[in-house]
């Protein structure tokens, strides 16, 4: 039997997405229990450590053990798709062997076949189901194919037979992202990080958990002490100039999402972000760009339409400005500041009566912005209904918690009329 010493994972740069595999006749040296992987481990895409395995063949006659070392030794070449073949036909001919169905699921899972990867995961399970490592291929197998409520259940079950396996509790913190439950993806990747602090899924997850419930603080600290070991990561560079926005680091925010873009990141939330980046410098013609390039990949994200709305009117494309806002209000009509923005036009291009009627509608809601008031007063007063319009001012001064100036100007108006 052959011994191969293995990074802890502890310390590896991406714990997360590493892949264990089998292999018969080799014992991980620094793990006493036999049921640690045996082998190599491998990321999602590359193989990683696998000059560290000593060469083993078996000289059998049994053909699926052939094809399964065929397979491992494939793998150590870094030639995923050359184990994935020889696998497959090793899983052809013996298909209740544990190893090879898990070795198969995880190169899967590197390839992003989930489908097959659930089938050769669950087949395993069958067979060998308390394995917690198995549990969690399977888990991370249902949860890239959108099926949280199994691939909750795979990880908590993965968690039960090994509670400091730290992999898994990543995967529940993801899920939680995507149903919106952002106290519980914090308390998951809390846990990740507290047996594995290098995990680069768990650290992205609670940082976005964070930026999630508007604590931008926490989200920006937790990013930073984690730059070290996963800064160059696109994703990690994307939810960065995500964060920089919401704390008006804006010129850093460009900077941060240009090299996201450079090292590989594209799609809606990028140009989405250089966006409101480019306006929050006051680069509008960029920041027009941008919004484009984001609606350009999904014209039904209702935040480009509302930022290249706003960004057509500080180039005084009011027309264009008024068609971007009814975009906006077509895909998000419970948004108050887009009827504002609308008004706001309105009343720019001296359609008053227009203005009135989208303002009173919107000063009914239970949301609508203390500003409403503010431009109802403008537009009544330029109709010529200056009680109406005084009532406006002098209900937007009651409610008012904002730039003292804008109140300083609303009293100069009182006075006028």
């Amino acid at each position: 039997m052959s011994v191969a010493v293995l990074p802890d994972p502890l310390f590896c740069p991406d714990p997360c997405f590493l892949m264990h595999f089998k292999r018969f006749g080799v014992i991980i040296a620094h793990v006493p229990d036999l049921y640690e992987p045996k082998g190599m481990m491998m990321k999602r895409v590359s193989i990683v450590a696998a000059g560290l395995l000593l060469a083993f063949t078996v000289s059998c006659g049994d053909s699926a053990l052939k094809y399964y070392n065929l397979g491992v030794e494939a793998a150590q070449r870094d030639n995923i798709d050359e184990a994935i073949a020889q696998w497959r036909k090793a899983a052809e001919l013996n298909p209740s062997d544990p190893d090879t169905r898990y070795n198969l699921g995880m190169a899967l899972l590197g390839r992003e076949e989930y489908a097959e990867a659930e089938e050769h995961f669950l087949a395993a399970a069958r067979i060998q189901s308390d394995d917690y490592r198995l549990q969690y291929g399977l888990g991370h197998s249902l949860e890239m194919q959108g099926k949280y409520a199994e691939a909750k259940k795979a990880y908590r079950y993965s968690i039960s037979l090994k509670s400091s396996f730290h992999p898994p509790y990543s995967g529940l913190g993801t899920i939680a992202l995507e149903q919106d439950l952002y106290s519980t993806a914090e308390k998951y990747a809390t846990e990740a990080l507290h047996y594995s602090p290098y995990d680069k899924r768990g650290n992205l997850v609670l940082a976005e958990a964070y930026y999630m419930q508007q604590n931008y603080q926490a989200a920006y600290a937790q990013l930073i002490s984690s730059r070290e070991w996963i800064g160059t990561e696109p994703d990690y560079l994307l939810l960065l100039g995500k964060v920089m926005n919401a704390r008006h680091m804006y010129a850093d925010a460009i900077q941060t999402l240009l090299t996201a873009k450079d090292a590989g990141k594209s799609g809606t939330d990028l140009f989405l972000h250089l966006g409101i980046a480019s306006f929050g410098t006051d680069d509008f013609k960029d920041a027009r760009e941008y919004y484009r390039l984001a609606l350009y990949r999904d014209n039904t994200n209702a935040d480009a339409w509302t930022g290249l709305a706003r960004t057509e009117y500080e180039l005084d494309y009011l027309e264009e400005s008024l068609e971007a806002w009814n975009r906006a209000r077509a895909l998000a009509p419970d948004d108050p500041e887009i009827d504002l923005g609308i008004a706001i036009i309105h009343i720019h291009t001296r359609n008053f009566e227009e203005a009135v009627t989208v303002l009173e509608k919107l000063r009914a809601r239970d949301n609508a912005p203390p500003r409403t008031l503010y431009y109802l007063g403008h537009a009544l007063m330029r109709l010529g209904r200056r009680d109406e319009a005084r009532k406006s001012f002098a209900m937007f001064l009651v409610k008012w918690q904002g730039d003292e100036a804008l109140a300083d100007e609303v009293r100069e108006i009182l006075v006028t009329l």
